[in-house]
């Protein structure tokens, strides 16, 4: 009896065993796979669960990957801060760099006034002479008061409009005002000689904002309109006023005088002063007197030798900067010190000498004219420069100071290669200057 009672708890215990294992599968069937029993899951989960160490070191491990995660981000982004700054601190020097050359460049080539000096080259300055008004010689200034004054005092000898004209264009400036003068002034004669019906071109507001600009403010011009024809009167204005007019009358009928007075404003010539030449001549052994000219006319003072080493510096300074050939020709033409004037000496073989003065925007060829004039056979020449050399032809172009010959230059005279040939072979000698000014 025992034992068929233990048989029967083993049974039982068996059948629980087999409930609690799950469904049942085939051998060999790989669609399913054996599950662990509830239990036994249970058994495993408890058995994996970290204790309160393993959580805590668990957890500063997280912390620690955490707070790396987070350093590594605040360096990133400082590094970017970092780089930001400097592409900034770069930019910042590259416009001030450029900023800097920006004003150099403004500096050297930017508008402005040229220093100019009207160095003195013979006894008493430099002197100026105008057939028109008398064969006397007086300084620039006092030569232009003589022909205003000569112009304005034939206003009333019979020619009042063309001697307008010649005020018009002698005692205003600069040239650019009176060229707009002149414009303006043909335009109103034009509108008149085409519409010569039209009243409402034969009047000029006097107070128009155009005419006074253009027009009023300018010598010459009153005279020149009443040479034309046009009177002063006063008419309505635009705001049903009186106001001052010029008027054309409507029996101003003669056209050809109008169209002719036209075609002297347009075509007429300022009155200028001719540079006196000063001329001298200089008998063989006779001492050159320099006088008259300023010290810094032949030499350079401390002044002017801190300047140009100031200059020099600059232009070091400047040979990194892009330059046009237009900017670098109008740099090289400012680096000079500029004159109105200069002093030209020509010596002869038998050692003569003749002197006149130029001005300094003078071509050569009037170098060459002036020596032929005091020739005693005015035979083809050539010229050259004392000091460099270089050899100038009859009728050579190119001004004084584009030649190098200002301020001042001593050139040697020597005949043309084939007129000494033809002296050599005909074994004589022709004279240089002119005998009657050898005995001055």
């Amino acid at each position: 009896m025992a034992d068929k009672i233990k048989a029967f708890f083993r049974q039982k215990k068996a059948e629980s065993k087999f409930k609690t294992a799950g469904g049942g599968h085939k051998l060999g069937d790989s669609s399913k796979t054996s599950q662990p029993s509830t239990q036994q899951g249970r058994r495993v989960a408890e058995r994996q669960h970290p204790s309160q160490s393993a959580q805590q070191a668990g957890a500063a491990a997280l912390n620690r990957v955490a707070g790396g995660q987070e350093r590594e981000e605040d360096a990133l982004r400082r590094r970017q801060q970092a780089r930001i700054k400097e592409q900034a601190r770069r930019e910042l020097e590259k416009e001030q760099q450029v900023e800097t050359e920006i004003a150099k460049v403004k500096e050297v080539y930017g508008e402005k006034e040229e220093e100019v000096v009207e160095a003195p080259t013979v006894s008493g300055g430099v002197y100026f002479r105008c057939p028109l008004v008398g064969e006397d010689v007086c300084s620039r200034e006092e030569m232009k008061r003589r022909i205003r004054e000569f112009l304005f005092s034939q206003l009333e000898c019979g020619e009042r409009g063309l001697t307008a004209v010649l005020i018009i264009h002698t005692c205003n400036s600069p040239r650019e005002k009176v060229a707009t003068c002149v414009d303006t002034l043909g335009k109103y004669i034009d509108n008149i000689l085409s519409h010569p019906e039209e009243n409402k071109y034969r009047k000029i507001r006097k107070s128009n904002k155009a005419f006074q600009e253009r027009v009023g403010g300018l010598e010459g011009t009153v005279q020149y309109l009443e040479g034309c024809g046009f009177e002063t009167a006063q008419m309505e204005g635009p705001e049903g006023a009186p106001e001052d007019f010029w008027v054309l009358p409507s029996e101003v009928t003669d056209l050809e005088t109008l169209r002719g007075m036209l075609e002297a404003l347009r075509g007429a010539e300022p009155v200028v002063a001719e540079l006196d030449r000063a001329t001298k001549i200089l008998p063989p052994g006779q001492k050159i007197d320099n006088t008259p000219l300023p010290q810094d006319f032949f030499s350079i003072s401390g002044e002017e030798v801190k300047k140009e080493q100031e200059r020099r510096t600059e232009v070091a300074e400047r040979e990194g900067i892009l330059r046009t050939k237009a900017m670098r020709e109008r740099e090289e033409q400012k680096s000079r010190r500029k004159y109105r004037y200069c002093l030209i000496r020509i010596r002869f073989s038998d050692g003569w000498l003749l002197q006149g003065t130029f001005a300094v925007q003078e071509n050569l060829s009037a170098v060459s004219e002036f020596v032929s004039e005091h020739l005693e056979t005015p035979l083809p020449h050539v010229l050259a420069d004392s000091v460099t050399g270089q050899k100038f032809r009859l009728g050579e172009e190119g001004t004084l100071a584009d030649l190098g010959l200002v301020p001042a230059a001593l050139l040697n005279f020597s005949w043309d290669p084939e007129i000494e040939a033809d002296l050599a072979a005909a074994g004589g000698l022709v004279a240089y200057l002119r005998e009657d000014l050898k005995a001055l």
